[in-house]
């Protein structure tokens, strides 16, 4: 009868174990914050790390066949802009082929696939959404890169900021009244820090004045933006009190990340140089937007580099990023994210999550 018992107890014991071990680092553990994902924007890795923060599978792409969208799906196309053709056309800018899928269309899509596939009934979409986070990625960053790639001045692209942030906000209010309830909306990054903008910007003029190897012109004019962008989350936050909308600060955590670069194992050369590609000493060369092709150099250790190409981080950068507006209380979202009541839900730890909570207090110090 000892023996039975015994066997039992550990049969059960097993048991639990097993379920506490699914459901801490499960691909999606239950009763978590968010049960579904949807992503839009320009096609950066951001949103693979936020979902891991949140046990959830990185979404697929929505016109997968046979993809599985029970924990959302990817509306991210790769160069997509705020702006269609004709804005660009307009301002004497030959349209490029990438741009032909605006977030308003990505809206789009996601609003026709909510019938399609995503939901079988109306209620069934209502009980969904409010469950599931929106993450809006750098919307704009290509804009302005495509603008300044095709000799714009700072002075001219920064006229495009107020029409470009309007524009987001009636797409975002679209996306509010299909039914999403919790959306976060990164701003832009500093994008005189980025090898890219330095050699598109900074090679024109040798005038322009430089803060840590950074240029201020460029960096303003992401502030700008982001200005831009927060005064209209905070309009449509004001329209939809029922909706939770958080301004996720990337200026401040990259700001952060370089300043914290040799605690978070990042070599000093990759700050200004990218891991992927050639030319100047920022191994960017102006008529090769992203890595990939002939002549290119990749750099041998990527998780020690910031900077995969011209214009994108590495992975392991993006996820010290998205650890940073993770970091509760340290400023790095606003307002302060408020998840869903739901029981028990544990976010994944990381693992320089506490070193993150010891460094930023100074992030910003003498920093433009």
């Amino acid at each position: 009868m000892a023996s039975t018992t015994t066997t039992t107890t550990t049969l059960v014991r097993c048991f639990l174990a097993i379920a506490l071990l699914s459901y801490l680092f499960g691909p999606s553990a239950a009763g978590c914050s968010f049960d579904s994902m949807y992503s839009f924007g320009g096609g950066s890795a951001m949103a693979d790390h936020l979902a891991s923060v949140f046990h959830l599978p990185s979404p697929n792409p929505y016109a997968a066949e046979d993809g599985d969208f029970n924990h959302g799906a990817s509306f991210v196309a790769a160069g997509s802009t705020v702006m269609t053709t004709a804005f660009f056309a307009a301002r004497g800018i030959q349209p490029s082929p990438l741009l032909k899928r605006s977030f308003d269309a990505q809206v789009q899509s996601f609003t026709a696939a909510l019938d399609d596939s995503i939901c079988r009934s109306r209620s069934e979409c209502i009980n969904k959404l409010q469950r599931a986070l929106f993450f809006v990625d750098q919307i704009g960053a290509n804009d302005y890169e495509y603008a300044f790639s095709k000799s714009k001045s700072i002075k001219e692209v920064s006229r495009y900021v107020p029409i470009i942030a309007q524009i987001i906000k009636n797409t975002i209010r679209k996306l509010i009244a299909a039914g999403a309830t919790h959306l976060m909306v990164p701003g832009l990054p500093p994008m005189g820090c980025f090898p890219g903008y330095l050699t598109l910007i900074g090679a024109k003029n040798k005038t322009h004045s430089y803060s840590h190897n950074c240029h201020v012109g460029l960096n303003t004019f992401a502030r700008l933006h982001n200005d831009h962008l927060r005064q209209v989350l905070m309009e449509l936050q004001l329209e939809f009190p029922d909706a939770q909308i958080v301004y996720a600060d990337y200026y401040k955590a990259f700001v952060a990340l370089l300043r914290n670069h040799v605690v978070l194992g990042f070599r000093r050369p990759s700050l200004m140089e990218a891991c992927c590609g050639f030319g100047n000493r920022n191994k960017f060369h102006r008529k090769k937007a992203v890595c990939g092709g002939e002549g290119d150099s990749v750099c041998s250790d990527p998780e020690k580099y910031i900077h995969w190409d011209g214009f994108h981080l590495t992975h392991e950068a993006l996820k010290h990023v998205v650890e940073a507006f993770m970091a509760a209380g340290k400023g790095f979202v606003f307002p302060e994210f408020k998840y869903p009541e739901v029981a028990h839900c544990i976010i994944k730890k990381v693992k320089s999550g506490a070193l993150w909570s010891r460094l930023l207090s100074f992030a910003l110090l003498d920093f433009q």
